[in-house]
């Protein structure tokens, strides 16, 4: 701060403020906020919602569009590998007779160690090679604690969803084996592996992982979440060919809650538990024979999503993430506060 040259300095002028934006410290007892080591001064806190001291960000406009145009270019760049490599995919191997038969499936992971390959390389390029930022700034924390998160995130989704099951059992809808044990063991081992590497974890990667990130830098609180929601609602519309409402609303409300996951963490491996638990058991219940509900669609729709979805979204927001799934895991700046 320069002073004046005369006999007497006048006092320096306060620093400009945001109204807009609210302070993204945790209160301290009489210690100011220390300074950032990396990342713009206005980046959201990477403390755990759980953590003491937690501020939301808020915010209460986004960014304006010229700001938008050049983190778009990077999304398209991360986005569009993977949708080549799905629609490669889908061409190559068209749905087959019965997509329980064990070929079938050892095909498909087959098929997604390339998709993962080419979603995990472009990320990494991307977020090291044109934004110079360390990997965990896309969320791609270390798979040694972060397997923690992944085993939270299939249970956040596979508990509720058990006990919606067992609730419509009671009601006369219930959900039955057609298959023996084995078989049935056989299936779910196989599939999980299958979703895995063709679905949760590439498309975790981008959309949660970079485009989540890349967002971040321009967009705060929940207006990053709901763009990234709404992009992977759009890939996925346009990877199915159909614009079925019903279909597009499923999409976004995983996206966003998906993407919540993403913000309480700051880590990819949460979502993609829950990603791979999800969609493994929807597979399982609607396109395989190895089960059979007999309430139809709807029950379904409640069971598989309806449920787990705003369970996970609650349980995270009122109680956080317990601190021996998180013990270890360094968050990607990346992330950004919602609420």
């Amino acid at each position: 701060m320069r002073r004046s040259s005369g006999v007497s300095a006048s006092p320096p002028s306060p620093p400009p403020t945001n109204p807009d934006k609210t302070s993204t410290w945790p209160a301290m007892a009489s210690s100011p906020p220390p300074p950032t080591a990396r990342g713009p001064a206005n980046a959201p806190s990477t403390r755990s919602p759980s953590g003491p001291g937690w501020r939301r960000v808020t915010t209460s406009s986004p960014a304006p569009p010229h700001r938008l145009v050049p983190v778009a270019g990077r999304v398209a760049l991360v986005v569009l590998p993977l949708g080549a490599a799905l629609t490669t995919m889908t061409v190559l191997l068209p749905a087959p007779q019965d997509p329980s038969d064990p070929i079938t499936l050892i095909t498909r992971i087959a098929a997604g160690v390339v998709i993962s390959a080419v979603a995990l390389t472009t990320v990494l390029l991307a977020i090291t090679r044109v934004d110079g930022s360390p990997v965990r700034d896309a969320g791609l924390t270390s798979l040694r604690t972060g397997w923690r998160l992944a085993v939270w995130g299939a249970l956040t989704w596979a508990v509720p969803a058990a006990a919606t099951f067992v609730v419509l059992a009671l009601l006369g809808m219930p959900l039955t084996v057609t298959v023996p044990g084995g078989e049935l063991l056989r299936t779910v081992l196989l599939l999980l592996l299958a979703v895995l590497l063709t679905e949760a974890l590439p498309e975790e990667a981008v959309f949660r992982g970079y485009v989540t990130t890349a967002l971040g830098a321009v967009l705060q609180g929940w207006w990053g979440t709901i763009v990234q929601a709404g992009s992977f609602t759009v890939f996925a519309a346009l990877l199915r060919q159909s614009w079925n409402p019903v279909d597009l609303s499923l999409f976004l409300a995983m996206g966003v809650v998906l993407g919540y996951l993403r913000s309480a963490t700051g880590s990819v491996w949460m979502p993609i538990g829950f990603h791979t638990a999800f969609q493994t058991g929807s597979q399982l219940v609607l396109t395989h024979e190895a089960l059979h509900l007999v309430g139809g669609s709807g029950a379904a729709v409640l069971a598989l999503g309806a449920v787990p979805f705003t369970v996970a979204a609650v349980l995270v927001s009122t109680t956080g993430i317990p601190s021996v799934v998180t013990s270890g895991v360094r968050s990607g700046r990346g992330r950004s506060s919602t609420g």
